[in-house]
């Protein structure tokens, strides 16, 4: 009588999704150590694909692109994997980023360069919709002094989507120019929209590169001397400026977004003088049109955690005059060395806490939502959660640990009566094994009322599932 009772009270919790198993594909190989990025592409209700792209370094070393093509039942038809270009038998590559350009094709951003050559070689692999293959380009070359002295590489993406950042700083020591090479690529078209050398020669030096929603670039400017202040320098296709932050801050890894047709900057920050109580105490909204901070908030919760390696801006919508901003921690995990070893253990970051944040647009913050997920998943792979839009309304993904929920959940702790419940939607042969949902790796389809989610079994092996959408 009380395993019906039990029955009963679930089924009413997490309401007729519970009662809808998923459909699940077949379990292929995945590198959960060594693939980065894995996402959905070209998706249409007869199939869809899988990039992501291998860097695998030591002995072992290996860099390629990977793509996975699926039938309706999630089923792998085909693998595909795609060399990156070789300059001569002492190529490195850096893998710069990937993402997808609609329903119709992707784009994957790498990096070429060779001691022997003394070159730098950034390329573009389209992967066009119509042909299943990857076209690549080479989008730019510079010399370099070697392998050790190549300069950096950044590549951003707007938050509208509609433009690419790929800027190359050149290296440099403390006492010469800072001269960075900056692209400014078309969304779309992939093609290059303008472009221009900005060279510095102040006491200060390039730490962040950014991509506004108007196709402009923001570098944050520290200063070598721990006694100056960092400042911003917006660059336009026809100008440069600087422009101060304010006294005795400095921010972390700003994000662009609009608010109407205005450019801000999102920022974490903390006093660069005197005693401060953590890194990601502040949380700031900056005019870029006046150079100005709008509010600059004192917030709580992510210095609750020590060893905050950063804090991550995972969304930003702009909703009904106010910013809901998702914010993810990363954490070092990295263990001691023990005594009698050799060499320093391997780098290990897990998950740290995680909001959701309700900014006005005036920039003042008037909540911080806790979202309750695991932080015992590997980044960057793992992602604490992930979110999607599903019919204009937002639902967040938390894998095993709390499903997949409605964000009215946390905004107006409004309980939704269908909830995935993942802890009764594992597939079958995973007894006894460790599993882990990729949260921020899904799709919604529309017309179907279905979603796609990943999990990732042992660390070697993946499989796709189709749930349910919910009512």
């Amino acid at each position: 009588m009380k395993n019906n009772l039990l029955t009963l009270l679930l089924l009413f919790v997490f309401g007729t999704t519970f009662a809808q198993q998923a459909e699940w594909g077949s379990k292929f190989d995945f590198d959960a150590k060594n693939e980065l990025a894995p996402k959905f592409v070209l998706v249409d209700n007869y199939n869809y694909y899988l990039l992501s792209v291998l860097d695998r370094i030591g002995m072992m070393a290996k860099s390629e692109i990977i793509l996975r093509k699926f039938d309706q039942k999630n089923n792998l038809v085909e693998t595909t994997k795609h060399a990156l270009p070789v300059l001569d038998s002492g190529t490195l590559h850096n893998i710069l980023g990937s993402f997808a350009i609609g329903n119709e094709k992707a784009v994957v951003f790498t990096q070429s360069y060779s001691n022997k050559a003394k070159k730098n070689d950034l390329y573009k692999h389209v992967l066009e919709k119509s042909t299943g293959k990857f076209t690549s380009t080479l989008i730019a070359s510079y010399p370099i002094l070697s392998a050790m002295k190549s300069g950096s590489v950044t590549v951003k993406q707007s938050d509208n989507k509609m433009y690419f950042v790929l800027n190359y700083q050149v290296h440099s020591s403390k006492k010469e120019p800072d001269v960075n090479h900056v692209k400014v690529i078309n969304g779309s078209s992939l093609e290059v929209e303008w472009e221009k050398e900005v060279t510095y020669t102040d006491e200060y030096y390039t730490r962040d590169v950014v991509a506004t929603n108007s196709g402009n670039v923001v570098y944050v400017r520290p200063a070598y001397s721990y006694k100056l202040d960092n400042y911003i320098s917006l660059v336009t296709k026809d100008d440069q400026k600087a422009m101060q932050v304010g006294e005795k801050i400095d921010i972390h890894q700003p994000k662009a977004i609009s608010i109407g047709t205005q450019d801000y900057l999102l920022a974490f920050n903390y006093p660069s003088k005197g005693v401060r109580r953590g890194d990601y105490g502040y949380l700031m909204l900056y005019d870029l049109s006046s150079g100005s901070i709008l509010q600059n908030n004192e917030i709580e919760g992510f210095n609750s955690v020590i060893k905050i390696k950063e804090v991550a801006f995972r969304d930003v919508i702009a909703q009904n005059n106010m910013l809901y901003i998702f914010a993810e921690a990363k954490v070092d995990a990295t263990p001691k060395p023990t005594p009698g070893s050799t060499g320093f253990p391997e780098s290990i970051f897990t998950n740290g806490p995680s909001f959701l944040i309700m900014m006005g647009n005036d920039g003042k913050v008037s909540k911080m939502n806790p979202i309750i997920a695991s932080t015992n998943n590997v980044a960057d792979l793992f992602h604490a959660f992930g979110v999607i839009n599903v019919k204009g309304e937002y639902f967040i993904n938390t894998g095993m640990y709390s499903g997949l929920y409605s964000w009215n959940d946390i905004i107006n702790n409004k309980k939704t009566v269908d909830k995935v419940a993942f802890g009764q939607q594992k597939p079958l042969g995973v007894e006894g094994k460790k599993i882990d949902f990729i949260n921020q790796l899904m799709h919604y389809y529309v017309d179907r009322n279905q979603f796609l989610f990943a999990l990732v079994i042992d660390g070697t092996q993946m499989t796709i599932g189709t749930f349910p959408g919910l009512n």
